[in-house]
């Protein structure tokens, strides 16, 4: 007969530096879109740029606007942009078809390399967040849950999974609280990745 393993509730936090970056980053599908975009405008060639530039600006401010005070602080730079690079189409701009592409290279390649950026410190804070939680044993969790909990908890590492699914939420709030809190979390990292 095959014994199961034991239970321990690092089982039931396991999702939390997946949870934080399911939150603080859009659905994969808008980022292959906007990756889907850039390739077909790059295959289309530079006479193309500035048709396209305002449609990548605003999948940028869509991406990197789930967090809300990013949303709030960038988005309209981001929309402001992307009209602006609709005025200056050279068929009713006047302008020199040179010149606006120019800047539709500069317009994208900033916006570009902002989501670049963020994402990048999105997913470098969501796997210090997991490595943290995952140092943590069943008595420590255990400490950080309200007096309810814990005793709800004792009943799952007990056998019980009648508030398995509550208890699953409650410890991953509660752990990610106490990893947010932590001495070992950057809050230079977590400030930079709310204020985009």
């Amino acid at each position: 007969m095959q014994q199961r393993d034991p239970r321990n509730l690092r089982l039931l936090a396991a999702g939390v530096g997946a949870g934080f970056r399911q939150r603080a980053l859009a659905p994969v599908l808008l980022y292959v879109l906007l990756m889907g975009v850039v390739l077909i405008a790059a295959w289309l060639g530079h006479g193309y740029w500035p048709q396209f530039a305002p449609l990548v600006l605003l999948l940028c401010g869509v991406l990197l606007g789930r967090v809300r005070q990013v949303r709030r602080r960038w988005l309209g730079v981001y929309l402001l942009a992307a009209v602006l690079l609709l005025v200056l189409q050279p068929p009713w701009s006047g302008l020199a078809p040179a010149g606006v592409e120019r800047v539709a290279i500069v317009a994208m390649a900033l916006g570009l390399a902002q989501l670049v950026v963020h994402t990048g410190r999105v997913l470098r804070f969501a796997r210090a967040l997991q490595s943290q939680v995952d140092e943590l044993d069943d008595a420590a969790i255990l400490a950080m849950l309200p007096p309810e909990a814990a005793e709800d908890a004792r009943q799952w590492l007990g056998g019980d999974d009648r508030k398995a699914p509550e208890l699953g939420e409650v410890v991953n709030l509660s752990v990610l609280y106490a990893a947010l809190q932590s001495p070992g979390t950057r809050r230079s990292d977590l400030r930079r990745i709310l204020m985009g």
